[in-house]
């Protein structure tokens, strides 16, 4: 039986925090013992970062290359951002396609959203080749939105999928509307009209004020048992062209005309590409042997989530509610996932409330296992959750609080491909958005560059 994890209002008063603890994590099966490394090596492609990201480059650089891999992971597999997340399947980015196409081009933001919309088959198929038996759901998502200009942006969002022939979302809005007259001609078609009561049961919300529904396709899925599985079947898979090693943070990258050397626990592995597959560059330098050059920006934010537990099967559901008047604002949406969560009772019901943020400077470190303060149980209890279900009484026990990292490039943008100054290095990071499936295309993409194949230029390239 789990501890009731809530917020006594004597502890929010002291400031103490409170213990820290991931439901997917909970999942994982026992590690075997640490396997560090413990001796100089060299391979074709050096994988750092063994959670979604660094698993499934490593997946398709396997299948789809003659490559042999090692890869190294600072703690356990699935233990970072993998362990700490929402577990979201989702293919938007955290900017508006009608932004991408305004900074990039039609053709770039089209190509760019047409990848992600693909990453879910390429899930499935990584999923099935290695006989993964996690539970992935897929489901529905509904987002909540309030003003015109949530409407206009999300609108012209669907407009240009339109024009790009990619799958269209579908959006409704109340019939009491305030905005309703208002809204541009050049998106009739694209919406229809339904009653208030229609939006609240769509967002599970009593609240009034949100007045439309984008509807898209989501998913819930533990990424870190995923990758866990993923990679004992890679193991067991290729067994001569695959070397794991946890427990070993990377000191050091030094690039080469002709590869890369990276320095970890006292040991070096010579590569002939190195692919970055972690939350940014705050634990370890890169250098090049011969000239110095700037290396992609990468801020850190972290999310902050808290969970129940109901006894009883609910149907699984992804929503989220915009709070900014105006998309862009300062202030996070809020989101909540509910699922079939697997125990060894059997089957219950788990969801799960975010939105949080904290914002890490260059110099702060992270710890994912840090705890969880009271201040952030205590706003989620009094802001998000009556959002997310109003019928559930304030103060009540939370089974779960966690922490994840989120790193993002400077525009907000994945990078996958190969530095721009040295061909040595490449890269699959970047948070994209809500949601893992980035991680997988990302994976997927690299493998194939690694092939030799010549891809077009993308918006994912390193500049």
């Amino acid at each position: 039986m789990l501890p009731d994890i809530t917020y006594d209002p004597a502890v929010v008063a002291s400031g103490d925090p409170i213990a820290s603890h991931s439901p997917w994590l909970e999942q994982l099966v026992a590690d075997s013992l640490p396997r560090p490394l413990d001796r100089n090596c060299s391979t074709d492609v050096a994988v750092i970062g063994a959670g979604i990201a660094g698993v499934a480059t490593t997946f398709f650089t396997l299948r789809d290359t003659s490559a042999d891999v090692v890869l190294l992971e600072r703690d356990r597999v699935g233990r970072g951002a993998t362990g700490h997340n929402a577990g979201q399947l989702a293919t938007y980015f955290e900017r508006p396609l009608c932004d991408l196409v305004d900074a990039y081009g039609f053709d770039a933001a089209i190509a760019a959203q047409r990848a992600f919309d693909g990453a879910d088959d390429l899930l499935d198929l990584m999923i099935a080749e290695a006989g993964v038996d996690a539970r992935v759901e897929r489901v529905l998502g509904h987002m909540g939105m309030y003003t015109l200009n949530h409407l206009q942006v999300h609108l012209r969002n669907s407009l240009l999928r339109k024009q790009g022939g990619l799958r269209l979302d579908t959006c409704v809005i109340s019939e009491d509307a305030e905005f309703l007259a208002d809204i541009p001609v050049e998106f009739d078609g694209l919406y229809t009209v339904c009653r208030q009561a229609m939006i609240q049961e769509m967002l599970c919300t009593t609240e009034h004020r949100y007045r439309a529904v984008l509807s898209s396709p989501r998913g819930c899925a533990n990424s870190a048992l995923i990758v866990q599985q993923v990679l004992a079947y890679l193991e067991k898979q290729y067994t001569d062209r695959l070397r794991y090693f946890d427990h070993t943070p990377v000191d050091r990258i030094v690039l080469g005309d002709e590869g890369a050397t990276v320095h970890a626990v006292g040991h070096e592995v010579r590569a002939s590409k190195v692919v970055l597959c972690t939350n940014g560059f705050t634990d370890h330098v890169i250098e090049d042997a011969t000239e110095t050059h700037a290396r992609p920006t990468i801020n850190r934010t972290v999310g902050y989530m808290a969970a129940f537990i109901e006894p009883e099967p609910r149907r699984p559901n992804v929503m989220s509610y915009i709070r900014n008047a105006a998309i862009g604002g300062d202030t996070p949406y809020v989101y909540a996932t509910r699922r079939t969560f697997d125990r060894t009772t059997g089957p219950s019901t788990l969801t799960c409330l975010g939105g949080p943020e904290c914002r890490l400077d260059d110099s702060d470190q992270y710890d994912a296992d840090a705890e969880f303060p009271a201040t952030i149980l205590e706003e989620i209890d009094r802001d998000i959750r009556p959002i997310v279900d109003g019928t559930r009484q304030p103060g009540r026990p939370y089974d779960y609080t966690w922490h994840g990292v989120m790193a993002y490039t400077a525009d907000k943008v994945r990078l996958i491909g190969f530095d721009a100054h040295n061909p040595a290095l490449l890269y699959n990071l970047g948070c994209n958005g809500v949601g893992f499936l980035q991680s997988v295309y990302g994976g997927h993409r690299i493998a194939r560059l690694l092939s030799g194949e010549q891809l077009p230029p993308s918006i994912f390239d390193p500049t």
